[in-house]
């Protein structure tokens, strides 16, 4: 039986919805394999559930989303979370809940009444059982993923930080020249992408397994202050960080 495929999204860019679309092709040869029955922005010809694997995008905001996060959790074999705002929050996440009603108030007006809540990730809210991380996403990771669902596998994530794909670029390693970066506990499958193109990278591939936060605090402690190193884990990765 064909796996019947649905791909949502919630409260984002759609950045990561734009990286499928622009891997259309590719998809194509996949598509003998799965039938993709509901996809918003990708066709308009749309199937409610059950649906063998979800894919969402985004992070729920609002009481709607939460809810339709639920009802889809009910109706798929298999949920997957796509790109850094479902996977962590992303950037939407970077407001907590105080200044976000702040910010309400100075953009909108005090009449305004919000209906957005505070972004978390899908997994605040129902079992995820896979997370593609990225902002965006990578799509060969993405592929890989497919790849492993359709040939029966459980995916499994990379075993392996960002600095190893830095050594694999000959990219100079920021920390050694006194640069801050969280490279050494974020997952790799990004191909150093930030890094090459002259950034830090701020995590938004996630946690890699067994991540030395405290370790990395403390050496980036050596580097900068401490308000400086709040900055680069509030991108991403705050709740590493509150911990």
């Amino acid at each position: 039986m064909v796996p019947k495929v649905a791909i949502y999204d919630f409260t984002d860019c759609e950045g990561c919805e734009v990286k499928l679309v622009s891997i259309r092709e590719k998809l194509l040869i996949l598509e003998k394999r799965i039938d993709i029955v509901n996809w918003r922005l990708g066709q308009e010809d749309n199937k409610p559930g059950p649906f063998d694997l979800t894919i969402i995008e985004g992070t729920p905001i609002t009481q709607h989303e939460v809810d339709l996060l639920k009802k889809l959790r009910q109706d798929s074999k298999v949920l997957i979370a796509l790109g850094a705002c479902a996977t962590l929050g992303g950037i939407p996440a970077i407001l907590d809940k105080k200044e976000r009603a702040k910010w309400y108030k100075k953009i909108y007006g005090e009449e305004y009444k919000p209906r957005g809540i505070d972004a978390l990730p899908l997994s605040a809210y129902v079992k995820v059982d896979f997370l593609i991380h990225g902002c965006p996403i990578d799509e060969n990771e993405l592929i890989r993923i497919f790849q492993e669902l359709l040939a029966g596998k459980t995916p499994a994530y990379r075993g392996y930080s960002v600095c190893f794909e830095c050594k694999q670029a000959n990219n100079p390693c920021r920390i050694i020249n006194g640069q801050p970066c969280l490279g050494p506990i974020t997952q790799g499958g990004c191909g150093s992408i930030c890094i090459k193109g002259g950034s830090p990278c701020y995590g938004c591939f996630g946690l890699r397994q067994e991540a030395n936060v405290k370790g990395l605090v403390e050496v980036l402690q050596g580097l900068t202050d401490k308000k400086e190193i709040e900055r680069y884990f509030t991108m991403f990765l705050s709740r590493a960080f509150d911990k």
